[in-house]
């Protein structure tokens, strides 16, 4: 089958699980590396029959749910198809609200043989935070638009309704544009 990348403006994936995510329970998953194994082979496998994408990502937006937060990572040039990659999860609006993990922003992987080495990084994390009258429970969702234009650039609005101290706070977090 023969590929046409230069009529394509824009690639955005979406399923379930992330393969990228720092929430706390999820980010050392079994089933999270199994996904990211799994889908940067795929990846790998369209880039091959792609060929060239002057310099672009094979996909410019992945988006996923299961994890309990809201969050924006983009990968480091992981030697892969899921290099330079921007993955929004949108989950922070399931029950139980989590937290970032320990660890921070960053996810390290042993990969290729290179040791451990930087994959991705968080841009944004919305999650659970506090202790006790002091905890706080963002729910979110997104707004994204599409703007005109080559390459593809993606607006994207985050707003956040919290649970705090017994009354619902409403906000709209900056925008940002990948």
């Amino acid at each position: 089958q023969s590929w046409r990348t230069e009529s394509v403006r824009g690639r955005v994936l979406f399923f379930h699980h992330p393969p990228y995510v720092t929430e706390a329970t999820k980010w050392h998953q079994a089933q999270t590396l199994a996904v990211r194994r799994r889908l940067r082979q795929v990846l790998d496998e369209v880039a091959e029959a792609v060929g060239s994408t002057k310099g672009r990502a094979i996909v410019d937006l992945v988006l996923n749910g299961h994890a309990h937060c809201l969050e924006y990572l983009r990968t480091t040039d992981t030697g892969h198809a899921d290099a330079n990659t921007n993955w929004i999860v949108c989950g922070g609006s399931g029950y139980s609200l989590r937290r970032q993990k320990v660890e921070g922003a960053e996810l390290t992987e042993s990969l290729d043989g290179r040791g451990e080495i930087l994959v991705a990084k968080s841009q944004l994390f919305v999650g659970r935070e506090g202790r006790g009258t002091q905890k706080r429970r963002p729910y979110s969702f997104l707004r994204i638009d599409v703007q005109s234009g080559e390459p593809v650039k993606f607006v994207i609005r985050p707003f956040v309704s919290e649970w705090f101290q017994g009354k619902w706070h409403d906000q709209a977090l900056p925008e940002f544009v990948i």
